[in-house]
């Protein structure tokens, strides 16, 4: 199938393009409490910096604002070092691909700026098309022959967890259970949960993504 266009819809589906989707998204000006830009920071600030340069080749906006509260900052952190940076830097292709569907169903269904942007650049950076990323934001990933029977489980999972349907969607997890682990389960259901948390922070806080060139370096090349 092709990508989408990168303005109004696919030709194809019909269905506004992703880049579209992005521009649409609320931006606003200024965060509602002021970043802690680096080199202005504490020296328990600096450690958490220097951990995100390492993990991100930058410090994100986002944790610039956590900042004013450093074991919030830490805490986030704490999970992309130990599961979703870490299945970057050790190759597993296939779990990181999971996890950035489970990452961007809520990211996309909440209209978070912030969390999308750096996420669509992650995911066509593991091999995500344009077209596949339209169908996740218009939820007819069913439609789009692309995507694995795995992966159409993740996001209807990932969904089911965000509308807060999934404790009564026996069927839903039926199908995670005779495709993941229960280590995985546990794992893409937390992602999927934390990141409607970072959606709701990044909304309330009014935290944007970086322009383009700016942002996160997740070394998918």
């Amino acid at each position: 199938m092709s990508n989408a266009g990168t303005n109004g819809k696919s030709a194809s589906s019909g269905e506004v393009s992703i880049d579209e989707i992005l521009s649409e998204m609320s931006c606003p000006v200024a965060p509602r409490v002021p970043f802690i830009e680096p080199g202005t920071e504490t020296a328990e600030v600096t450690e958490i910096y220097d951990q995100c340069r390492d993990l991100y080749g930058m410090v994100p906006k986002f944790i610039q604002l956590l900042a004013h509260a450093p074991g919030t900052a830490k805490s986030f952190l704490k999970f992309d070092e130990e599961i979703k940076v870490a299945a970057l830097r050790t190759g597993e292709r296939e779990r990181s691909r999971m996890q950035v569907l489970a990452i961007l169903k809520p990211s996309l269904d909440n209209s978070c700026h912030n969390c999308s942007h750096h996420n669509v650049y992650l995911a066509r950076g593991l091999g995500y098309n344009d077209a596949q990323l339209a169908a996740i934001a218009a939820g007819t990933w069913d439609n789009n022959d692309d995507f694995s029977e795995k992966e159409r489980v993740v996001l209807d999972w990932s969904s089911a967890v965000t509308d807060m349907s999934a404790s009564r969607d026996q069927a839903a997890f039926d199908a995670m259970s005779a495709h993941f682990s229960h280590e995985e389960i546990v794992e893409l259901t937390y992602t999927t949960a934390l990141w409607n948390c970072t959606n709701r922070l990044a909304e309330a806080m009014h935290i944007t993504a970086e322009p383009p060139g700016k942002g996160i370096d997740w070394r998918t090349n």
